[in-house]
């Protein structure tokens, strides 16, 4: 059967937003299929459950969206705190705007990654080595502090991102996606330098 990519497209987002609204256990693939404008049979051909579909989800975010991350790492031409911002544009330009991305990705990555075997995982590894790698040539070349194990500063930036994003979204703050990546870069620059 040919595969529509305007429809899997549809539900892709459809299902971004009813997890976000009901959370992964209480979303149903009828409400998914609905939104998307399918049948539920139709919902069924592309795929075969909601693990399925967060699956699918997680792995664009990680293999489409962030994939840049990796060619980027190994830029000779960029010092490793200019990757480093670049790759906070990355993680900014993508989620920025999709208000249900950042909750999905906020609230059920982490028990998605940690519960099953995904197919995103060696996407999503790339890209934590290409985050390591750029905080490690920073810490060789005496920008960024030493004493701090690469993995703390990268789970450290990370989580503050999608923390500080996902407050944005759910609650009365104002969206200036700009003024809040400016304030996370600056902290960083001041925060985590040598």
């Amino acid at each position: 059967m040919a595969v529509s990519v305007d429809k899997e497209r549809a539900i892709h987002k459809a299902a971004i937003q009813v997890i976000s609204e009901y959370g992964f256990h209480k979303a149903k693939m009828a409400k998914i299929a609905e939104v998307a404008g399918v049948s539920s049979g139709s919902l069924y051909t592309y795929y075969s459950d909601k693990d399925h579909i967060l699956d699918r989800i997680f792995e664009v975010l990680w293999r489409q969206d962030w994939g840049g991350l990796v060619p980027l790492a190994e830029r000779e031409d960029l010092s490793p705190l200019e990757k480093l911002e670049a790759a906070i544009d990355l993680i900014f330009d993508v989620l920025t705007g999709d208000r249900h991305l950042i909750i999905v990705f906020a609230n059920e990555f982490n028990n998605f990654m940690k519960n099953k075997e995904v197919s995103f995982s060696r996407h999503y590894n790339e890209f934590l080595g290409a985050f390591l790698s750029i905080l490690e040539d920073g810490q060789a070349q005496g920008v960024l502090n030493p004493h701090i194990p690469a993995s703390v500063i990268c789970n450290f930036i990370l989580g503050g991102i999608r923390k500080s994003l996902y407050e944005r979204v759910t609650s009365d703050q104002p969206n200036d996606w700009s003024t809040l990546r400016t304030h996370i870069k600056a902290m960083i620059r001041r925060g985590v330098l040598a």
